[in-house]
């Protein structure tokens, strides 16, 4: 007659522990928010350099510049009727109050004011 130990029961236990702590952790991965990118302009208003960026939806403005190092970068736009290259910063819903500011709503040339905007350049892809 055989005796059972417990240690003859870890195997199953431990197996099962693992089984588990594998499942949450697909569950918690699945979870967490994804962060979707996309590439666009922008102009530095510190240095003037304008330039491409793959960014993470959601970024707040201004950004890092690559050329400068300053927290200057804005998204840009070009006007495809005067050339003018502009940055689309957000306005202040108040004067003073800096927390509180809105995206402009229908961007247009701050030169000549035609709403025939486009990308400064093509996307790399």
């Amino acid at each position: 007659m055989a005796i059972k130990t417990a240690g003859q029961k870890k195997g199953p236990v431990v197996i099962l522990v693992l089984i588990i702590l594998v499942a949450l952790f697909f569950i918690v991965k699945q979870a967490i928010p994804k962060k979707y990118y996309y590439t666009t302009d922008l102009k530095c208003e510190s240095c003037g350099s304008i330039y491409q960026e793959k960014i993470a939806s959601g970024t707040t403005f201004p950004i890092k510049c690559q050329k400068c190092g300053e927290r200057a970068a804005h998204r840009a736009m070009k006007c495809l009727d005067c050339g003018e290259v502009f940055t689309m910063k957000p306005v202040p819903i108040a004067p003073g109050a800096p927390g509180e500011m809105i995206p402009p709503e229908m961007p247009k040339c701050p030169k000549c004011g035609s709403m025939n905007l486009g990308p400064i350049s093509e996307r790399k892809m």
